[in-house]
């Protein structure tokens, strides 16, 4: 018979103050959430941990209550991360052996850092040390028994566009065309590695990922209005750009980390696909005060204006409408974030252009 100290224990431990079980199904029920809480505890590592997105996964598993070591290139990055509650680890990409070491202790590693520089010419030389950079995590996860998981980050972009404009699934063919398909080579590598001592996942980002003021591309297209003084799109701007809030993506790769499938999987992440360039355009005109004004391709391209790789995003060219529909189904991923136009207008980003504003 079990003392009455102990039943107290058990008791405090299973229920919150002030909740009282009704019957034994309460019980029974509350110790199956204890359980379920026991499994989700995750030991996590994220390369990209003080970037963009790693910062908002790392900050939302936290909150969650796993345990997060993070990479870290910089003293300032490791600031960065205590603060968040993150272990930092000093390294980069090309530290192979520290992301293999890292890798093994972990219950699921999120792969979020790339080198996305293009000017430098040497974007095939990052892909190379992104294809190294995952055989160094995958060997760490080999050699540190089964059901561990690795989450690869990738892009929705270069996928052929569907000939109508609808959304496409993760069964999209790779566009050849798309000037920055060498990515595509460490996504191939990614795959043919799931199975080989774990799982291996590819989380396939929209390429408009946006919100908290961040982001690559948004702070871009705003400062450059600012400086053109006006806000431009190309054609007739009916282009449907895929986009994601990054509070969304961070909810959707907690997701699949939890996810108990045998297998790793291949997912979109859209929040929306329906937003068009020119919808975009009018928001930064409207958050900037400025006219907004259509131009050709070739317009846009030009540095003073958009830039190649804005008139890339926002050309949408090689940019297929992705669908998230698997990740919604197999995940429960419900993603809730703000919409682009309204966060770029009147959220956001407000803060931002008043600091352009103010020439700082």
């Amino acid at each position: 018979m079990l003392s009455s100290s102990i039943l107290t224990s058990l008791y405090n431990f299973l229920y919150p103050p002030n909740f009282v079980p009704s019957t034994i199904f309460d019980l029974q029920a509350r110790l199956k959430e204890v359980e379920e809480e026991e499994i989700y505890h995750m030991h996590l590592f994220i390369t990209g941990a003080t970037g963009y997105i790693g910062s908002v996964c790392a900050e939302k598993a936290i909150a969650e209550g796993h345990t997060v070591r993070g990479l870290s290139r910089t003293e300032a990055g490791d600031a960065k991360l205590t603060a968040l509650g993150v272990i930092p680890v000093r390294g980069d990409l090309t530290t192979f052996s520290l992301l293999a070491q890292e890798s093994a202790t972990a219950d699921v590693v999120l792969h979020c850092a790339f080198n996305h520089d293009i000017n430098s010419g040497a974007f095939e030389e990052n892909v190379r040390i992104d294809c190294e950079a995952i055989n160094a995590l995958v060997d760490g996860l080999k050699g540190s028994g089964s059901g561990k998981h690795l989450i690869v980050s990738s892009a929705c972009g270069g996928r052929v566009p569907d000939p109508d404009r609808e959304e496409v699934d993760e069964t999209a063919a790779v566009d050849a065309s798309f000037p920055l398909t060498a990515r595509r080579v460490s996504d191939a590598y990614a795959v043919a590695k799931n199975g080989d001592g774990g799982r291996v996942s590819l989380l396939r980002i929209a390429p408009l990922v946006y919100g908290r003021g961040g982001s690559t591309f948004i702070p871009m297209l705003i400062a450059r209005a600012h400086a053109a003084r006006e806000a431009l799109y190309i054609g007739d701007g009916s282009q449907k750009m895929t986009a994601l809030h990054v509070d969304d993506a961070a909810t959707l790769y907690l997701a699949l980390a939890k996810h108990s499938a045998s297998t790793g999987g291949d997912f979109n992440a859209s929040g929306s696909t329906t937003t068009t360039a020119k919808e975009v355009a009018e928001a930064v005109g409207t958050l900037l005060n400025v006219p907004v004004r259509s131009v050709t391709l070739e317009e846009a391209a030009k540095e003073e204006n958009l830039g190649t790789l804005l008139s890339l995003i926002m050309g949408s060219q090689y940019m297929c409408r992705a669908s998230s529909k698997k990740a919604r189904e197999e995940l429960g991923w419900k993603p809730s974030g703000v919409d682009l136009p309204t966060d770029i207008a009147h959220g956001s980003y407000v803060e931002y252009a008043a600091k352009l504003a103010q020439n700082l």
